[in-house]
């Protein structure tokens, strides 16, 4: 998954920040964002809370429960 979509859907859905969201630090997520590339612990996390990592899916997720 692309960190800026990530980092979009996060703020659109629950009007937060990816460390809050995620309970880091801004240097961890300044990682990522400059890596592009979001731990494997991390994204197992979103995806058990938000029941997927597909783009779509999260897309129409947050569209259509606005």
């Amino acid at each position: 998954m692309d960190f800026l979509f990530l980092e979009f859907y996060i703020q659109k859905k629950y009007n937060q920040k990816v460390e809050e969201y995620f309970q880091v630090g801004k240097q961890s997520v300044s990682d990522w964002r400059i890596s592009n590339n979001i731990p494997e612990k991390r994204l197992l996390q979103f995806q058990l809370r938000e029941g997927s990592i597909n783009p779509v899916e999260l897309f129409n997720k947050i569209y259509t429960t606005i």
